[in-house]
């Protein structure tokens, strides 16, 4: 929960708690309580970024943002109530019971019920956790019953079920009859595997949830109905993969992966778990609206070596140009019509899942900027191009440092193929250089903003990591004409 929170407020929670505290919700009062709550707690960045877009789909439903003719005003009215109305999300609830049940008979919550039938054979609850050892993944947790992992706690497996969804890897899975009678086992990427994803970040979760909505012009508008899969009235055709043809079916009904949970019967563990394709064909292709398109190479992939805001003149422009242009989230084009005083206050969060499309699991993480949507490029131009800017500068130091280490690795040991100092310099550089790059970006108090000092920064790295070799004769020389390298200005262009 929110740690502002007045004794008063705290007492509106159906649970115990305290301000800061993280409480156990379910689904509806995450939603009802959202305007108490900071932000959703997961255990991990792929099921939490999954269940944001879920609540973000459902968010669009009970403020009317999915159908709503004046949608900014109809936004602005929900942001200035600070709130979603707790009664449109109960009657939402309550139009659709059962199907928010993960253990209900006919249709569990966005599981494919078939699968018990259908498959030669289940996947063990081991499958379900991409964090236990399955395939080629990391050893992580211990592997019980054969390979097939033992009872998993409901709570556990219901943020499985939503990580397999939307970020479960390509590659073999439960065999399952096709509608020609013959068995298959091969599935596809889930929609946001391997990608990272940037969502606008506000001051209690009910506004990081009304801000999160894209707007209408960056929908899709295929044919067909807008619906999340608890709404569809029947279950889908396993031929007919449909195009997203609104908000809410984008966000909820792209899943590539069946699954089917099998529960104790008390319902407190899953015991057993149906892991396999949920199309015989492909599903037609859509713009993801928390991601970073490019024209070539799909949306930018996560890089846990990578530090966020080297991304951020990404998110702040419209267009990075450059070989291969890169184009914001779709999701920032609604925030640049917020009033600037506004968009000043918000940050952004991204869920970078740096994985493989097939089975191996890297790494996971999330990152969260200060307040920078102020500096959107329709609002504030000057600061979008100073982001850009120092970003640039911080990628052009890194260049010459990189180049520098090479230098003087192959100077003090003859050896021009591989340089171990890169690898121990580089986190190092950005970790540091990001207190450089904030200097450059928001303007002190007399409105200026001063020079990066990205050059400093790399000094100081070089001469760590150097150090040792540069106790040696032969080492002194070669770290020291690279030092000097790295640190002479670049040359202008020659005059004829």
């Amino acid at each position: 929960m929110r740690a502002d929170l007045a004794p008063e407020q705290v007492a509106e929670l159906p649970v115990r708690g305290g301000p800061g505290e993280s409480v156990v919700l379910g689904l509806g009062e995450v939603l009802a309580f959202a305007h108490l709550l900071e932000h959703v707690d997961c255990p991990d960045p792929a099921s939490e970024s999954a269940l944001l877009r879920v609540l973000i789909a459902i968010t669009a439903r009970v403020t009317g943002l999915d159908e709503a003719e004046d949608w900014d005003d109809t936004r602005w009215d929900v942001l200035e109530a600070g709130r979603l109305d707790p009664n449109r999300v109960a009657e939402y609830f309550a139009g659709f019971a059962g199907r928010f049940d993960l253990f209900d008979a006919q249709r569990p919550w966005l599981q494919e019920p078939r699968l018990a039938g259908e498959c030669t054979g289940s996947s063990g609850t081991g499958r379900l956790l991409m964090t236990s050892p399955s395939g080629n993944n990391h050893v992580w947790w211990p592997l019980e019953k054969g390979g097939l992992g033992g009872p998993v706690p409901t709570v556990t497996a219901a943020f499985g079920l939503l990580t397999w969804l939307f970020a479960g890897p390509s590659g073999t899975a439960a065999n399952r009859r096709r509608s020609d009678g013959r068995n298959s086992h091969y599935t596809v990427a889930g929609p946001v595997r391997a990608l990272v994803s940037w969502f606008p970040a506000g001051r209690s979760l009910a506004e990081t949830l009304v801000l999160g909505v894209p707007s209408p012009e960056t929908w899709p508008t295929n044919p067909g109905r807008d619906e999340a899969p608890w709404e569809a009235g029947q279950l889908p055709d396993p031929r007919l993969p449909a195009a997203p043809a609104g908000p809410v079916s984008l966000l909820t009904a792209r899943a590539a992966h069946a699954v089917l949970l099998k529960p104790e019967a008390d319902g407190g563990h899953v015991t057993d778990t149906w892991v396999t394709w949920a199309w015989e064909n492909e599903l037609p292709e859509a713009d993801d609206p928390y991601v970073i398109r490019r024209d070539e190479g799909g949306p930018v992939r996560a890089n846990s070596a990578r530090v966020a805001w080297r991304d951020l003149d990404a998110l702040l422009l419209k267009t990075v140009p450059g070989k291969t242009p890169r184009y914001r989230p779709a999701v920032l084009a609604s925030i640049a019509s917020l009033p600037r005083a506004t968009a000043a206050g918000l940050r952004l969060r991204a869920y970078g899942l740096h994985q493989e499309r097939r089975d191996p699991e890297t790494a996971w993480f999330t990152a969260v900027t200060p307040p920078v949507l102020g500096f959107l490029e329709e609002l504030d131009e000057d600061g979008a191009a100073a982001v850009s800017v120092a970003r640039a500068r911080a990628e052009g130091t890194a260049s010459g440092l990189v180049k520098a280490l090479r230098a003087a690795w192959q100077g003090f040991t003859s050896d021009n193929k591989v340089c171990p100092w890169v690898d121990s310099a580089l986190p190092v550089y950005w970790s540091q250089a990001e207190t450089e790059f904030w200097k450059a970006v928001v303007p002190d108090g007399a409105g200026e903003r001063p020079q990066p000092g990205f050059q400093k920064v790399a000094t100081q790295v070089f001469d760590a990591v150097t150090e040792a070799a540069a106790l040696t004769p032969r080492g002194m020389q070669a770290v020291e004409e690279a030092r000097a390298a790295m640190l002479r200005p670049p040359r202008g262009p020659r005059k004829k």
